[in-house]
């Protein structure tokens, strides 16, 4: 009996995953208030009730697709720590790593500013949500605790500061990357343009933990 199970085990991921797909597509072209669960099952490749079957409901879906991305942030954010030892360096890792994950994740730019033009609705009201963030927070702490120690870092720098300052460097980059080559003239996609502003964001925060 447990052999034939398999094949429904992996085929029910599958759909959960292809359903989670189509879902980060549509929330992220639409927001939630405009996302459509039959466009989503349609991309998916499944039927509505299937959705309903593994989300509970739309809102609970777009809550699952939040948590997916978050997740992958931090699981990112968590291994860095791991392979670094030099506070400064770490910190300087942990830029250039939030850079590229937002480079490879156009999607997760356009979910957030839909969740922040809705006041961030999903995030306040899910504990799950709240907490998933931990990592980046857990990260920097770490890297200004050993600054510290080691003489390094200012005493009295504030790690929620450095998180702060590295999530809105980084994010705005890309939540006006439509605008601001407008209106500045000037090509965000443009290698040396994107390094010369995270050696700014890294100049900023190197300043702020200077002691």
């Amino acid at each position: 009996m447990a052999v034939r199970t398999r094949p429904l085990e992996r085929n029910a991921e599958r759909t959960k995953a292809n359903i989670l797909n189509a879902a980060i597509a549509e929330f992220a072209e639409k927001g939630f208030a405009g996302a459509r669960v039959d466009a989503i099952s349609e991309m998916a490749g499944c039927n509505k009730g299937m959705i309903y079957q593994y989300y509970d409901s739309k809102e609970g879906l777009y809550e699952a697709v939040l948590a997916h991305e978050y997740q992958v942030l931090s699981q990112i954010e968590a291994e860095i720590i791991q392979n670094y030892t030099d506070p400064g360096e770490l910190i300087d890792t942990i830029v250039d790593r939030y850079f590229d994950f937002l480079i490879g994740h156009p999607d997760f730019v356009k979910i957030i500013m839909w969740e922040n033009l809705n006041e961030g609705r999903s995030v306040k009201h899910n504990a799950d949500l709240g907490s998933v963030k931990t990592p980046i927070i857990e990260c920097v702490r770490e890297a200004v605790r050993k600054g510290r120690e080691q003489g390094i870092f200012n005493e009295n720098a504030n790690s929620k500061m450095v998180v702060f300052a590295l999530i809105t460097g980084a994010f705005s980059y890309f939540s006006n990357c439509y605008t601001l080559p407008v209106i500045l003239r000037v090509d965000l996609n443009h290698s040396d343009f994107l390094i010369s502003h995270k050696e700014i964001v890294k100049a900023g925060i190197r300043s702020y933990l200077k002691k």
